[in-house]
């Protein structure tokens, strides 16, 4: 197994991340976002300019600026092609399935009418000079029989073959079998789009990426259908910091663009979200701020900022009095108080967090401050 010396990415973030229900991302937001992104250092943009006419309008506009580096995504239809060719693409996905399931029970073929088609819509799409990738749909649970006979088919006329566990079935394991299985029999280039039913989708793109996947697929905080798709944030991360692989990505721009996805989706990420949420770089606890006071690498892997991000000391149920004076910072110094005083300081501070759920600030520890004092003086 040989891991790719160059791994890239395709965003699906205009595509299969806005179909994440409730998710309508504008002309304008679309722009905003794909500029983030390629400035982020995506390789490869993903749209369907066949979904309306409005998202025709993004493709043009979006080929017009950025060329190859954004794929058209298209039914295996002769229409859908050549409406992605009026769109000014020069890059097409095409979306095939793989599995009986979608082949025989959904569209109602047979499985040879299925290559065929698929075969000649890639040569259809050659003859009119554009890069051709086929996204192999539900490609976890097809027959490997027939997997075979289908890669044997196109995998020298098309560019990149987009493996597809659509409904999040795979495990760690199963996708390294399944990327090896496809590479030993290809010699295109393999990008996995994998979704994330199981909590599975960052662990296993990194396993196929272990395995030999050259492209990964996913979404900006991981939205997309049901449960969404693989975080693009977690595996460049993960890949980088963990795996010691490098990509041509800027990190610092992870912060900023997961915000910009959050703001225009409307979908929020939990505030334990890895890497780009609230609390992921947030300490509370007593022993957790003294160690990171003294030595951030004992409780963080990694420099916040590397990914945008700020480390933030909380002050809550957990706190001690490393927390309380780091809080205070110049504003009051706790040598001005006897040890009473400041285990009155904390019993307040943590009547407050459990009162309110919330983390207390400084300017709720100096009004705990006047108010005891104010007391004492009575």
């Amino acid at each position: 197994m040989t891991v790719s010396s160059s791994i890239k990415i395709h965003d699906t973030t205009l595509r299969d991340g806005e179909q994440m229900s409730g998710v309508v991302f504008d002309f304008d937001e679309k722009l905003r976002i794909a500029e983030k992104a390629i400035d982020f250092g995506v390789d490869l943009i993903d749209i369907m300019p066949v979904v309306s006419d409005g998202e025709f309008k993004v493709t043009k506009e979006l080929a017009g600026r950025f060329g190859s580096k954004v794929s058209a995504a298209c039914r295996c239809k002769k229409s859908d092609v050549d409406l992605s060719i009026d769109a000014g693409a020069c890059r097409v996905t095409l979306i095939s399935p793989l599995s009986d399931l979608h082949i025989t029970q959904r569209l109602r073929i047979t499985r040879e009418e299925n290559l065929n088609n698929a075969a000649e819509l890639v040569d259809y799409a050659r003859a009119h000079g554009l890069i051709v990738d086929i996204a192999g749909e539900d490609a976890s649970r097809a027959d490997l029989d027939y997997l075979k006979l289908f890669l044997e088919c196109v995998h020298d006329k098309i560019a990149l073959f987009v493996l597809s566990d659509t409904v999040g079935c795979l495990t760690p394991k199963s996708t390294r079998d399944l990327v090896s299985y496809v590479k030993e029999n290809s010699d295109c280039d393999v990008c996995l789009h994998l979704h994330n039913d199981f909590g599975l989708a960052t662990a296993n793109t990194i396993e196929g990426i272990m395995a030999g996947a050259d492209y990964f697929s996913g979404t900006f905080t991981g939205i997309g259908e049901r449960a969404g798709n693989a975080p693009i944030e977690e595996v460049c991360t993960a890949l980088h910091f963990l795996y010691g692989k490098e990509l041509e990505v800027k990190y610092g721009m992870l912060k900023e663009i997961c915000d910009m996805v959050q703001e225009l989706s409307g979908v929020k990420t939990q505030r334990h979200k890895p890497i780009i949420g609230e609390n992921a770089f947030s300490h509370e606890s007593g022993i957790h701020i003294d160690g990171v006071l003294k030595n951030p690498k004992t409780y963080e892997f990694l420099d916040p900022e590397v990914v945008g991000q700020k480390r933030r000391i909380c002050l809550g149920k957990h706190s001690g009095k490393k927390a309380l004076q780091y809080v205070l910072g110049d504003k009051f110094s706790l040598e001005n108080f006897d040890s009473v005083d400041v285990d009155l300081i904390l019993k307040e501070i943590k009547t407050m967090r459990k009162d309110n759920a919330v983390s207390v600030s400084s300017e709720d520890v100096l009004e705990i401050i006047s108010r005891l004092e104010s007391q004492k003086q009575r």
